[in-house]
């Protein structure tokens, strides 16, 4: 009782001074995993489910900041690069998980992960393929692993080969799998590069409805089709104050709200992180998950460098 009650404590400490702009992405996602596996809670699923929830709504709040000639001229710039780095991401997968010998499901299911939007396209891939549950936890694992070292690692390398906004944000969007991490990622960078990561990593996202498409027909027996409906109200979002300019004395807040939600949606997928969740990793799947994310990076880098001249 004693420790839960000092773990609603903590939480609710963290969660003001996010909100007070005193913790930033990165160092939110680190607190949560610190209170998570130092005071046993049972709200590890809950928080996990919070987190996603609480990061589709800011992901639609931030809609309001961005006007959607902004959007449609990203995600239009984009297309071509967004599409041959999930096309090289998802032959490279098939490759990987023949090579290792690793259970097609657990292939497939990391594969989508990587080249389109981490959980949200693992979760909408087994529920159409009805892979087992054990082996959608794993990959689920394995890329919300690699999620957290992105939200880090992107930025360091970012500065290190001195990337312009624009180019990080590109990047960014393509290569790190979750959005969660994609904006986190971003907005570390600056205000630029996380306007053209949000735009572009859903463009990207959308790209879950022909992959769960051609995993549907090709079951002898249907599965579920899944798709993120938030994405449709973020760009209503960005209708709205595209042409509702007077109303922006509303749009503007709801805007900065959205930012400072993602950061305690980090802390939340933080609080979900266990000892036991990282123990039950197995080496191939890993493997697969790491060689697999390393060569959508490299890729990626290059097809943004090709695309910005």
């Amino acid at each position: 009782m004693l420790q839960q009650t000092l773990f609603v404590t903590l939480s609710l400490i963290t969660v003001f001074s996010i909100f007070f702009g005193y913790i930033s992405a990165g160092v939110a996602l680190i607190i949560g995993i610190i209170i998570s596996n130092s005071l046993s809670h049972p709200w590890i699923d809950l928080s996990r489910k919070l987190s996603g929830h609480l990061l589709k709504t800011s992901i639609v709040l931030m809609g309001f900041g961005l006007n959607i000639d902004l959007v449609w001229t990203t995600a239009r710039s984009t297309f071509l690069i967004t599409s041959a780095s999930i096309a090289l991401s998802l032959i490279a997968g098939v490759i990987l998980f023949k090579s290792l010998k690793i259970h097609r499901e657990t292939g497939w299911l990391i594969s989508s992960g990587t080249a389109i939007c981490g959980g949200s396209a693992i979760a909408a891939v087994s529920q159409t393929i009805r892979s087992k549950p054990e082996r959608t936890a794993m990959a689920l694992t394995i890329v919300f692993l690699l999620n957290m070292i992105g939200l880090f690692l992107f930025p360091l390398i970012g500065q290190h080969l001195l990337m312009s906004q624009e180019a990080f944000g590109l990047w960014a969007a393509l290569a790190i799998h979750d959005t969660s991490s994609v904006v986190g990622a971003a907005a570390t960078y600056g205000e630029q590069a996380l306007e053209i990561a949000t735009t572009t990593k859903l463009a990207r996202a959308l790209w879950i409805i022909p992959l769960v498409f051609v995993f549907t027909i090709s079951q002898k027996e249907k599965g579920k089709f899944s798709f993120p409906i938030f994405i449709l109200f973020f760009i209503a979002a960005s209708i709205t104050v595209t042409f509702l300019p007077q109303l922006n004395f509303i749009f503007a807040p709801l805007s900065v709200l959205g930012k400072y939600l993602i950061v305690v949606s980090l802390f939340l997928l933080g609080l979900s992180v266990t000892k036991q969740s990282i123990k039950e990793l197995s080496f191939k799947p890993a493997l697969m998950g790491v060689v697999l994310w390393f060569t959508l990076a490299t890729s990626s880098y290059f097809l943004v460098q090709y695309q910005l001249g």
